[in-house]
């Protein structure tokens, strides 16, 4: 069944790779890294993705506002030494409203895992995760060193 799985999720890479973006590699990788790393049935993978990609696509919304805030802070009008005391304190709610709207998104995650996988699986989950992101960024840093 692991077999399986690996064998979808390489078609998959292989389909988004002559497709199109680095970003999109990189979903299918960590794809195949999850499933890899947490062994899941094909029923448990069916359950678990839909409930996983959910969550990532409230996280990507989330990420791309604070983006768009450090964007706007950017600007030369809103220089920090320019910004008045009111404009600063909007953009620090505005900044802790994402974060803690992730971190609520990160507990119905678990909560939602909860009911199809076990606390073990979960632990397994964010291993993996934290694994994958520390594989990105090496990666990245050995590109830039070779360029």
């Amino acid at each position: 069944m692991k077999k399986i799985l690996l064998l979808i999720c390489f078609l998959l890479y292989i389909n988004v790779n002559a497709q199109s973006s680095s970003k999109e590699r990189i979903r299918a990788f960590r794809v195949a890294h999850i499933t890899e790393s947490l062994d899941l049935s094909s029923k448990k993978a069916q359950e678990f993705w839909p409930v996983y990609n959910e969550y990532e696509e409230k996280v990507s919304k989330l990420k791309s506002r604070e983006r768009k805030l450090i964007r706007a802070l950017r600007k030369p009008k809103d220089n920090s030494d320019e910004l008045t005391e009111k404009d600063a304190e909007g953009y620090l709610r505005k900044y802790l409203e994402a974060e803690e709207q992730r971190v609520e998104a990160r507990k119905k995650l678990i909560t939602d895992l909860r009911k199809i996988m076990s606390n073990k699986k979960i632990l397994k989950l964010i291993k993996a995760e934290a694994d994958f992101n520390k594989k990105i960024l090496d990666k990245i840093r050995e590109q830039r060193r070779r360029d």
